[in-house]
């Protein structure tokens, strides 16, 4: 066997790894973006009109926005992970590389989603 070939069978054992992982970092995920929800929708219960907050400053469309920053980090976080596993492959490497890409988004789209919650 020359050092050119792979043994069959090893892409599959890191795909499955990279679907079980996400799988479970997905149903996390979910929970965590069900949970960060609802005190990013009450952030806004001690709003007045002179109130200094930046979160108070926004719009109505704004605030709503930051509501769904949880959710909007997992979708880009879950796309990224599984592009970049893709890539990965193609690049003949493991699919696992694809899961710190996937953090990196999740982790990229909290002040993305700010600069958009105040655009908006």
């Amino acid at each position: 066997m020359t050092a050119d070939v792979e043994p069959p069978g090893r892409h599959t054992k890191h795909w499955r790894w990279f679907t079980a992982t996400i799988a479970t970092l997905g149903v996390l995920g979910f929970g965590a973006s069900s949970f960060l929800m609802l005190p990013l929708g009450m952030a806004t219960d001690g709003c007045f009109e002179s109130s200094t907050n930046p979160l108070c400053r926004m719009s109505a469309a704004g605030q709503n926005t930051v509501v769904f920053i949880p959710w909007m980090c997992l979708v880009v976080g879950t796309v990224a992970a599984v592009a970049g596993a893709v890539i990965a492959a193609r690049l003949r490497r493991s699919p696992l590389f694809g899961l710190p890409v996937g953090v990196v988004g999740y982790l990229a789209m909290i002040p993305i989603g700010w600069v958009i919650a105040q655009q908006v």
